[in-house]
């Protein structure tokens, strides 16, 4: 499993300040409660980067806002692995992924869900 959420988090990491993908790489240096914060932190700065550039374009969709989108979809179903509650964001996680062109990592929302 840790694997696959390490795989997650090096595609949220992206744009992403903080240390995303050091939190899961760490075997046990980081409590479940500390990996829970920094991959809501996550969600929340892909979902305002989103937003900021979704007003920039004169609301339209762009590709930037849409890779944005995706990453705040998949750190919402880490977020929700690590919660316990997985099954119900597989859908919009997978295609997260299609929208990032990563149709290879389909099979790890699959097994986390």
């Amino acid at each position: 499993m840790k694997n696959k959420l390490l795989r997650l988090a090096e595609i949220i990491q992206e744009n992403f300040p903080e240390e995303l993908v050091e939190a899961f790489r760490s075997s046990g240096n980081l409590s479940l409660d500390k990996r829970i914060e920094i991959v809501s932190l996550a969600r929340t700065l892909h979902q305002s980067r989103a937003e900021t550039l979704w007003l920039k374009a004169g609301k339209k969709r762009t590709a930037e806002e849409r890779i944005a989108t995706a990453q705040a979809d998949l750190a919402a179903f880490v977020f929700a692995y690590l919660t316990g509650d997985a099954k119900e964001y597989a859908e919009s996680a997978v295609e997260a992924l299609r929208t990032l062109g990563r149709h290879g990592e389909f099979d790890l929302v699959a097994s986390l869900a």
